[in-house]
């Protein structure tokens, strides 16, 4: 079990076609590149995610649009949008815990849970949710970022003092 420390994203950062860091470096194989983008997404490293999006970059949660929970459709496209959207979620940061990751023509899949924190400091709260999340990379860019979660399931997490 491959266990990746993650926090969500935002702040609205645009990106210039320019080709990436990512892409000029030999070992910037999709899978390199999706794991880079999971680390700036948990993490809320909005530069980095946005140096690994294009202007068409999509990001789709299908299992989000008849979820009462969640107030606004998961379908959003390029930098701006995305980061947008992330933001409005009030996240503080995620853990990814892996049971699984794949590789095949440029889609990477992980399966396991997200651990997402809300808020700081004693205040915080944290939910569990599984997931499977695929990263589609292009041309060394993050094309697409599609989760399927499993909102049904989600559950608190108990904090460990």
């Amino acid at each position: 079990m491959t266990r990746m420390t993650h926090a969500c994203l935002l702040a609205t950062c645009l990106l210039t076609a320019a080709p990436s860091a990512a892409q000029s470096t030999p070992d910037a194989t999709p899978r390199r590149i999706a794991e880079a983008w999971l680390d700036a997404y948990a993490s809320q490293d909005f530069a980095a995610m946005s140096a690994l999006m294009t202007e068409d970059t999509r990001f789709i949660d299908p299992t989000s649009f008849d979820i009462d929970a969640v107030t606004e459709r998961i379908e959003w496209r390029g930098p701006a949008a995305i980061t947008a959207g992330i933001a409005a979620w009030g996240m503080d940061h995620g853990v990814y815990t892996i049971d699984r990751t794949y590789e095949a023509s440029g889609q990477v899949v992980f399966n396991g849970h997200m651990d997402v924190v809300y808020g700081t400091g004693d205040d915080a709260q944290t939910f569990r949710y599984p997931i499977t999340t695929i990263i589609a990379v292009v041309d060394g860019h993050v094309a697409e970022h599609r989760d399927y979660t499993d909102f049904n399931n989600a559950a608190p997490v108990q904090a460990s003092h």
